[in-house]
């Protein structure tokens, strides 16, 4: 099985510029927790709700004031669509990422997180959690 074959889309976009409360304001309406970052339309970082409560709230920084490029994580983590999902769950796991964006030739065309592997692979729950 491959990464194209578990992958979510549409895949959630902001620009760098983009402020904070934006960006919550979006992941709230749809019930969403990560966001790709974007500069000229190509993957530059992910932002969680763990890096805003961890790099704004926690920080009291305002939220209104914070642009994406300050607190995304950067440069993400990437896998190919025909990458196994094994060797996903290995580069995660190294990595320690929950979320891998998908690229093709320089273009976002999905992303696939740990609970979209370990329902396929259970085996590496290890990986993750030990």
């Amino acid at each position: 099985m491959q990464v194209k074959d578990i992958m979510s889309r549409p895949i959630i976009t902001e620009d760098e510029e983009t402020l904070v409360t934006k960006i919550a304001e979006d992941m709230a309406e749809l019930g969403i927790g990560s966001v790709v970052i974007t500069r000229e339309g190509k993957p530059t970082g992910i932002i969680t709700e763990r890096d805003i409560a961890l790099k704004v709230l926690l920080k009291n920084k305002r939220a209104s004031e914070v642009k994406a490029k300050e607190i995304m994580s950067s440069p993400p983590v990437t896998i190919s669509p025909e990458a196994s999902v094994e060797d996903a769950c290995k580069l995660a796991a190294r990595k320690h990422v929950k979320r891998l964006p998908v690229v093709e030739n320089g273009v976002l065309v999905g992303i696939v997180s740990i609970r979209d592997l370990l329902t396929r692979k259970p085996e590496y729950v290890r990986e993750f959690y030990f």
